[in-house]
């Protein structure tokens, strides 16, 4: 394979002394070793890099670069990688020469704007507007709409674009109209944060949106802010619950078409990443989420993976 040979010339081309770093071209999982099979210990976001030692490893289908993380051996897919002087990063368009800044141990990613096509271009951590109803959205209702509570807490805010997004459903009785619908927003709101036994306690409502067979999407926790919804997948992924009990019968045209008008709309405003994997609340827990027939439905969706793999399309 040419990647191997690839990697090589471009760290032999920077010189024996100078340091190298590997940035990452889109979110990019490091991995405890080379190979898929290997636990994911953090996300390497598009424009952040890490030293390399340049050894790399052929394993299934990718060549896996070893990469430095304060210390801590990792691994990450190459072919999302680019490996160059760490002096020079950012020398190629779209960013300038950036100044480095210690992000978490051992990470650093470009902090400084350019001017590209004429558009100054995002830093690396503005997640674009904080506005939840963007070009080519579905009808969103805000949470000032439908009634929220207010978070027990201030939100965090996820860390890069997510790279998931998990299809869920209520479990319970649905609704078609407006007025049933909030009704049923706020009871999961209700339930996710009131104190056990009669609720979670929760900070605020798990999901970031809910949509119901009225064919409304409900502002929850929005495109940004970390949830409560799929265990260990909250900071890298978006929820999209649909109301109702979807075991034995799909949702409506209605909720299903605000479902991938949602998703469509994430990914035109840089609110999902394009490199996103679909998956139901089930592949990744224990539990019946999102029900049977809609579970079964999703697997025919674009970037559908089962289990906890990863999308690996273009």
């Amino acid at each position: 394979k040419l990647l191997p040979i690839l990697i090589a010339a471009a760290l032999l081309s920077t010189g024996a002394e100078a340091e190298q770093c590997a940035c990452a071209n889109v979110n990019v999982h490091l991995r405890s070793g080379p190979g898929i099979t290997h636990n994911v210990v953090h996300t390497l976001l598009g424009s952040q890099c890490l030293t390399t030692d340049g050894q790399s490893q052929e394993v299934g289908s990718h060549t896996w670069l070893h990469l430095d993380y304060n210390g801590q051996s990792i691994w990450a897919a190459a072919e999302y990688l680019t490996v160059q002087d760490c002096d020079s990063v950012g020398n190629s368009s779209p960013m300038a020469k950036p100044n480095f800044a210690l992000l978490e141990a051992g990470l650093a990613k470009c902090t400084q704007t350019s001017q590209t096509r004429g558009a100054q271009t995002r830093q690396a951590s503005d997640h674009g507007s904080t506005h939840v109803q963007l070009p080519g959205c579905p009808p969103i209702i805000t949470r000032d709409e439908w009634g929220a509570r207010p978070p027990k807490t201030p939100p965090q805010t996820m860390p890069g674009v997510p790279i998931y997004v998990f299809i869920h459903h209520g479990a319970g009785t649905t609704c078609f109209d407006r007025e049933s619908c909030i009704h049923k927003v706020q009871g999961y709101q209700n339930f996710h944060m009131n104190d056990p036994p009669s609720g979670r306690g929760w900070n605020d409502i798990g999901y970031n949106f809910v949509v119901g067979q009225d064919g409304n999407a409900y502002e929850a926790r929005g495109w940004t802010a970390v949830g409560a919804h799929t265990k260990g997948y909250n900071t890298n992924g978006i929820a999209i619950s649909v109301i109702g009990d979807f075991t034995d019968h799909v949702p409506n045209e209605a909720a299903l078409d605000t479902v991938k008008q949602l998703i469509q709309c994430g990914l035109d405003n840089g609110k999902i990443s394009p490199h996103y994997t679909l998956k139901g609340h089930r592949d990744v827990g224990t539990t019946a989420c999102p029900g049977t027939a809609y579970y079964n439905l999703i697997q025919s969706w674009p970037h559908y993976v089962s289990g906890t793999g990863l999308w690996q399309g273009n």
